[in-house]
């Protein structure tokens, strides 16, 4: 018995020591599981965080390279162009030097064969050089007229070689003078053929710069494509924002218009009333023979009265405006100040390189440098100015013509202002990337026009 109590302390001791670790071994199994689960919910986490940042990264890359893409044709645009003129003037410089040198030759010929003719002539007269044979010649007349006459032939002679040398010398003189234009037409053209060597290099290169960019796009074609998609949204919805303005505008100008002539009329009434109360009052007042030659007079000063403001009435806003206007297409100034270029054509086009992309503008984008100004591009008065998502636009009237200036951070002019042409409206906005883009709309009243072929 005694061995028995003794024991089971030892025993219960050496349970208990068995229960422990398990316990423990539990706790620590638990342990290490909520340290993964918190480990496996900190590196999704970072992944999610990675995976925002490479969209956000390749977003940005590919509205970088589309950017470059639209930049890169419209210069390729340009090169072309550059190419199609010295093209054409080295056509013209060749013609002309082709031109040159058949005169040349001509000339050359005439020249020839004036110093042959001059030549024999010259040995003709060293044969009967001598004053001796000369005067044996004269005196050998038979009479005083033959005498005359051989007299007025020697003289004749000598004045003729005189003459021939010196359309010699004149021959020699054009030859040079077409000699001389011949190099300096040549030198014109060699400089054309290297300029235009030099612009069909720089077009290869920016045509390869353009390949490389389109690849990448490409790649990421359904990205690229929601991108413009979502850009496209917000143009449309920019768009229709300026349509009811100038739907606004142009009834507020209709109105306008209205009531001035309204208020012509009335005031054309009440002089044509005052004078028949003044004629009316003058005829009861005299006799009836000066009544009648009143009367006469009157009809006829009445008259005067009313035809002169039918036939001078007061000009519309759209006479000389709307016409200087539209005199000046194609040689407006660019909306924009400092360097800039457009990157976003007028209406539906393709970008070159891309395949199935297509981009519709109701204007341009005008790529500027930081801190431009856009600049109203003819003479005209502020008729709006509103914010919309985050940025100004500015509308100015010309007559019948309107121009919108959208994109602006800041805006330097106020409603009704008058404003010239070049005059500065307000600071070009730069988005989060530092570009600076002005979006340029044209409008003859409601109806769309493409800025391109009105600005320089």
């Amino acid at each position: 018995m005694l061995g028995l109590l003794l024991a089971l302390p030892l025993s219960a001791q050496k349970a208990k020591r068995q229960i422990q670790p398990a316990q423990q071994k539990a706790k620590t199994t638990k342990v290490d599981k909520k340290t993964q689960l918190r480990r496996e919910k900190a590196e999704t986490e970072r992944q999610r965080k990675l995976q925002q940042q490479r969209a956000a990264q390749l977003n940005k890359n590919i509205r970088s390279n589309l950017d470059s893409l639209l930049i890169l044709d419209n210069q390729i645009s340009r090169q072309h162009l550059s190419i199609d003129s010295l093209t054409t003037e080295t056509n013209q410089l060749q013609a002309q030097i082709d031109t040159l040198e058949r005169e040349l030759t001509r000339l050359k010929k005439q020249l020839q064969l004036r110093k042959k003719r001059y030549a024999r002539a010259l040995v003709a007269q060293r044969k009967q050089k001598s004053i001796q044979q000369r005067l044996t010649f004269i005196f050998s007349a038979s009479n005083l007229p033959q005498l005359l006459r051989r007299m007025r032939y020697i003289r004749e002679y000598t004045t003729y070689q005189r003459a021939q040398g010196e359309l010699i010398k004149q021959k020699q003189a054009e030859v040079e003078g077409t000699q001389r234009q011949l190099m300096d037409t040549r030198t014109r053209m060699q400089t054309s053929l290297n300029r235009m060597q030099e612009h069909q290099k720089q077009l290869e290169d920016i045509k390869a710069s353009c390949q490389s960019k389109a690849a990448f796009l490409n790649k990421n074609l359904a990205t690229v494509q929601q991108q413009i998609k979502d850009y496209q949204k917000k143009e449309q919805a920019l768009s229709d924002q300026i349509d009811r303005l100038i739907q606004e505008e142009i009834e507020a100008e209709r109105k306008r218009r209205a009531e001035e002539k309204a208020k012509r009329e009335a005031a054309e009434r009440a002089r044509r009333e005052a004078a028949e109360r003044q004629a009316q009052a003058q005829a009861n007042a005299n006799t009836n023979a000066k009544n009648n030659k009143r009367k006469t007079s009157k009809s006829s000063t009445k008259s005067t009265k009313t035809t002169t403001p039918v036939t001078s009435p007061a000009p519309s806003d759209n006479g000389p405006l709307s016409k200087s206007f539209s005199a000046n297409k194609g040689r407006l100034p660019m909306p924009a100040t400092g360097a800039c270029s457009i990157v976003g054509h007028y209406g539906n086009y393709n970008v070159s390189g891309l395949r199935g992309v297509t981009l519709n503008n109701k204007g341009i984008d005008i790529r500027t440098q930081s801190g431009a100004s856009a600049r109203a591009i003819f003479d005209g008065k502020v008729s709006s100015i509103f914010e919309y998502g985050g940025t100004y636009i500015v509308m100015l009237r010309h007559g019948n013509y309107i121009s919108v200036y959208s994109g602006l951070r800041s805006v330097s002019v106020q409603k009704g202002q008058t404003v010239s042409t070049r005059e500065p409206l307000g600071t070009v906005g730069t988005d989060s990337e530092g570009r600076s883009t002005l979006h340029f709309q044209l409008r003859n009243e409601s109806t769309r026009l493409n800025p391109e072929h009105w600005i320089r």
